[in-house]
């Protein structure tokens, strides 16, 4: 737990090579449990959420070695089949455990998930695909105790493309007798991380990236090498900071596929973009950012949710009205109520936010009250005049290797006030 001060007014300039994502890295993370031989991962991007991953498999009894941003993981010590309840609290991708561990073991139980409070994110999607593959599922006590004698190829119609979900899926159908067919799936890049991950241990997967994905399951998986790609969120995230401060940015690691959404949008506001190679990206922000234009958030390839908070913050100082639509959380917007207190003009109705953009945003006090809203709140204190604060450092350091050290580098005036030592912080060291 810590907090951000930040002293605004400096271009956030450079460039900057973007680390493994967090997105990619979680389910691939759950996906070693398959594998009855030693996976090594490299380009892990060393936050909270995949070290408390690690120390999942390593309560599994799984043995893993972290050296530096690769790790070594060997499953075939498995031992349990229970994530206990602390444990799975802590985060919501935990879930994606239920998958993996059903295609090794014929019982399982699990709590259900926690993590940041952005609205609720039913797991029904999950298990009602579990039950249509063979698994039999008893609750007690927020405990899901999940059973299976075989897993059963089947035809998965999902109501809405759940990246969770299709995920899940993935991870069982995996090890299934017979093939097993994704419909409206969801087309994520982290989907398509996960599908060539498997297929690297041996697995039989087609139709990545696509509404429809087909498994035809086999009865082993082996171990593999596998680099985590870029963070695509992490990319976005440099990108807003460095338009609202007006710095020139150089972003390598990208995948420009991944990243149409999110640039179509900034070039709406103003700003330039050029790859100057496969995955080096060039952007030079406009004197004035400009708005008048709607975005709505949406399943890949359409604005991605995780985005919004960070171009909320954007907006704040781009010329004109703009209308944000969050279709995918309910609770998403708590940025906003933050931002206002450093001058911002936004009000909010149900699922719709409307922002008027304002000259300048001052420093102030203000709490970031999940992961993306505290990146938010930093790229407005790095664009705002004079000092802020941003207590909930917890949150950011979920998704965001020492963000203060990256902005450091890129020229921002910011540092980390630790009111104990981070979790993440002694991994680290540890590893150094």
């Amino acid at each position: 737990m810590g907090t951000y001060i930040v002293q605004g007014g400096r271009r956030i300039e450079g460039e900057f090579q973007v680390r493994g994502g967090k997105n990619s890295a979680l389910p691939i993370l759950s996906a070693c449990i398959l594998a009855e031989d030693e996976v090594v991962l490299e380009n892990l991007p060393l936050i909270r959420d995949v070290l408390q991953t690690l120390d999942i498999l390593r309560e599994l009894g799984c043995k893993v070695t972290l050296t530096g941003r690769t790790a070594v993981i060997d499953s075939s010590f498995l031992q349990k089949t229970e994530v206990g309840n602390e444990t799975v609290r802590k985060m919501r991708s935990s879930i994606l455990f239920l998958g993996a561990l059903l295609g090794r073991a014929k019982q399982v139980k699990i709590s259900y998930p926690g993590g940041c409070a952005i609205g609720s994110r039913p797991i029904d999607l999950h298990l009602a695909s579990f039950q249509r593959m063979g698994v039999e599922i008893q609750e007690e006590n927020c405990v899901l105790d999940c059973k299976r004698e075989k897993i059963a190829g089947a035809v998965i119609q999902l109501p809405f493309p759940s990246v969770g979900a299709t995920e899940n899926v993935m991870l069982l159908a995996a090890k299934a007798e017979g093939v097993t067919m994704i419909r409206n799936a969801a087309r994520e890049p982290e989907i398509v991380a996960l599908a060539r991950f498997l297929r690297a241990m041996g697995a039989e997967i087609y139709g990545e990236g696509t509404g429809s994905i087909l498994v035809e399951g086999v009865s082993r998986l082996h171990g593999a090498y596998y680099s985590i790609p870029a963070d695509r969120i992490e990319g976005g995230t440099f990108l807003c900071a460095a338009a609202m401060t007006g710095g020139e940015l150089f972003l390598r690691g990208l995948e420009r596929e991944q990243m149409g959404a999110v640039l179509e949008v900034l070039r709406t506001c103003g700003c330039r973009f050029l790859w100057e190679e496969s995955d080096l990206l060039w952007m030079k922000p406009p004197k004035e950012l400009k708005s008048d234009f709607t975005i709505v958030t949406g399943p890949f390839p359409a604005f991605p949710t995780d985005m919004q908070p960070l171009m909320m913050s954007l907006l704040t100082l781009a010329k004109g009205n703009c209308m944000i639509s969050e279709t995918v959380f309910e609770a998403r917007f708590s940025q906003g109520a933050e931002l206002c207190r450093m001058g911002a003009d936004i009000r909010i109705s149900g699922e719709n936010a409307y922002i008027c953009g304002v000259k300048s945003l001052h420093g102030a006090e203000v709490f970031a009250h999940d992961l993306r809203c505290g990146a938010a709140l930093l790229c407005a204190a790095l664009a705002a005049e004079g000092e802020s604060i941003i207590h909930g450092s917890e949150y950011v350091e979920r998704g965001y290797e020492k963000i203060e050290d990256a902005f450091s580098f890129l020229g921002g005036n910011i540092r980390l006030r630790e009111e104990r030592k981070p979790y993440v912080q002694k991994e680290i060291e540890k590893n150094e």
